[in-house]
């Protein structure tokens, strides 16, 4: 299953729920293939600083980790897209994306975008807990 996240810049959140997806994917022995875009970013932008540390305090490493546009992803091959608010689900809608490949969490994952390292690992924490819905659900699948 190739799933997609996405969020505005994908310098912060989706790269934060793509590698934990990734993490807890292989943990749980699930085959899935984890990207991450984003709906107003450039390709090849890095992960945050921010987000790079938080996510070196649970054993991740994004120091790699780039940004894609959603331009840049040809969209019929992604089997899921989990977007990180509302409003990104409304943007892969209006790029064609049909309503039924859309996972949409609980509630939006706030951005922590220009916030201190206490935002950035608050926000890592709430992603964390709504992927353990989307681990059940792509279990099922």
């Amino acid at each position: 299953m190739k799933i997609l996240f996405v969020c505005s810049g994908n310098t912060c959140r989706s790269p934060m729920a793509q590698a934990m997806f990734e993490k807890m994917c292989k943990e749980n022995n699930i085959n899935a293939e984890c990207k991450g875009a984003g709906t107003v970013t450039s390709t090849g932008i890095p992960a945050s600083e921010n987000s790079v540390e938080v996510m070196r305090e649970i054993g991740i490493d994004l120091s790699g980790y780039r940004s894609t546009s959603i331009k840049a992803i040809l969209l019929e091959e992604i089997d899921l897209f989990v977007p990180m608010t509302y409003i990104h689900a409304m943007t892969l809608m209006q790029l064609g994306v049909p309503k039924n490949k859309i996972y949409m969490f609980e509630q939006d994952i706030s951005d922590p975008y220009g916030g201190d390292l206490e935002r950035y690992r608050s926000t890592r924490d709430e992603i964390y807990e709504h992927l353990k819905g989307l681990l059940e659900f792509v279990g099922k699948s």
